[in-house]
C-alpha cells in the first residue's frame, strides 16, 4: 500500500487493521460478527498451507545440511535451547503472577459456572506412539502437525541417505520446487492479511464487547506482562550471551512482524511463514537452519502456552484463596 508517495509496510497495515477492527467490533457489534466469516476464510487459507509448508520446510531444511552429523549438531543445540527457554518461561510466569496477584482483583459476580467432567490419561508410551502415523495421507488430511513433523524428518533423513548422487539431487530439486510454490502461495495470502485481521478483530470485539476489558482483563494483562518479561530477560539474556553485538530492543523491533501476526491470529502455526521470512531477511539466518528449527519450534517450544498455564494456575489459586508454595 502506498500513501502520499510512501510505501506502508505490511506490518504497519496489519497493526492499523487490528486497531480499526477492534473499534469497528465495539461500535458495530452484530454487523462485524456477521462479517466474521471473512476473517475465518483468511485464517483457513493460512491453515490450509501449514501441512505442505511444514513438510517442505523440514525436508528442505534437513536435505540442505552438509551431512547427518551436521543435522545432529543443529538438532541437539536447538532442542536444548527449546527445553531451557520453556523451563524458564514457567519460572517467569509464576514469578510475574506471584508479584502482580491477578486473582485478588478478579470479579466474576453474576457469571455462570460450569462443572468440568472427564479427562484424558496421558502416558509416555501413548505419547511416543502418537508421534508416528499409521497412514501418511490421513495425517495430512487431519492436519496433524506433530505427525507431519515426524514424517518430514524421516523423509529428509531418507533423502540424505540415498547413495546415488543424481537421484538424491533430483529429490532435493523436487522438494525445493514444491517449497517455492508453497511460499509463493503464502505470499498471496499474506498480501491480504490486513483484511483478514480487520474482520477477525471485529468479530472478537463484536462478540464479547467491552467485557474483554473487565472480568478477564487482569489475567490477560498479567499474561502479557509475563510475555514481555520473558522476551526482555530470557530472550534478551540469550542474545547478550551469544550475540552481544545485538541490542535486545533492536531484536524486538526487527521481529515486530512476528509479534503482530501472532497476536492477531492467536496461532504460532499460522505465524510460521512470517517467522521464517523475518529470520532470513531481518537476521540473516540461513534457510537450512530457519526452515528446520522454526516449524520444529512451533510444536516443541511453547513458551507462550507455558507462561499462560503458570499465570492461570496462580490466578485461580489466588481467586479462591488457596495459597500455593513453590514446590506445589
Amino acid at each position: 500500500m502506498i500513501i502520499g508517495g510512501k510505501k506502508i509496510s505490511l506490518t504497519t497495515q496489519v497493526f492499523v487493521a487490528m486497531i480499526l477492527g477492534s473499534v469497528a467490533g465495539l461500535v458495530g457489534g452484530k454487523t462485524m460478527v456477521q462479517l466474521g466469516f471473512i476473517g475465518d476464510i483468511w485464517l483457513n487459507c493460512i491453515k490450509m498451507i501449514v501441512v505442505p509448508m511444514v513438510l517442505c520446510t523440514i525436508v528442505t531444511g534437513i536435505t540442505s545440511q552438509d551431512s547427518l552429523a551436521s543435522l545432529r549438531r543443529v538438532s541437539a543445540r536447538i532442542i536444548a535451547y527449546y527445553v531451557v527457554t520453556t523451563v524458564l518461561a514457567c519460572a517467569v510466569g509464576l514469578a510475574v503472577a506471584t508479584l502482580l496477584q491477578p486473582g485478588k482483583f478478579a470479579n466474576f459476580a453474576g457469571m455462570a459456572s460450569q462443572q468440568i467432567k472427564g479427562g484424558v490419561d496421558i502416558t509416555f508410551a501413548g505419547f511416543l506412539k502418537g508421534l508416528f502415523s499409521t497412514n501418511m495421507i490421513k495425517t495430512f488430511a487431519d492436519g496433524n502437525i506433530v505427525q507431519t513433523l515426524v514424517i518430514a524428518i524421516l523423509l529428509g533423513v531418507a533423502i540424505l541417505r540415498i547413495k546415488d548422487p543424481e537421484r538424491k539431487a533430483t529429490m532435493k530439486k523436487c522438494f525445493d520446487g514444491f517449497s517455492s510454490m508453497v511460499f509463493s502461495l503464502i505470499g498471496m495470502v499474506m498480501d491480504v492479511s490486513p483484511v483478514g485481521v480487520f474482520f477477525l478483530m471485529g468479530n472478537s470485539f463484536g462478540k464479547y464487547g467491552a467485557g474483554i476489558f473487565t472480568s478477564m482483563a487482569v489475567l490477560v494483562g498479567t499474561y502479557y506482562a509475563a510475555c514481555f518479561a520473558h522476551v526482555v530477560f530470557v530472550y534478551g539474556g540469550f542474545l547478550l550471551t551469544f550475540k552481544p553485538h545485538m541490542n535486545p530492543f533492536r531484536f524486538i523491533k526487527e521481529s515486530a512482524d512476528v509479534w503482530i501476526y501472532t497476536i492477531s491470529t492467536c496461532s504460532s502455526i499460522a505465524t510460521i511463514p512470517v517467522n521464517i521470512k523475518t529470520a532470513e531477511e531481518k537476521f540473516g539466518i540461513p534457510e537450512r537452519v530457519s526452515g528446520f528449527t522454526i516449524p520444529l519450534g512451533s510444536q516443541m517450544n511453547s513458551d507462550g502456552s507455558v507462561l499462560l498455564y503458570a499465570c492461570v494456575i496462580l490466578f485461580i489459586s489466588q481467586m479462591i484463596g488457596q495459597p500455593m508454595s513453590m514446590p506445589q
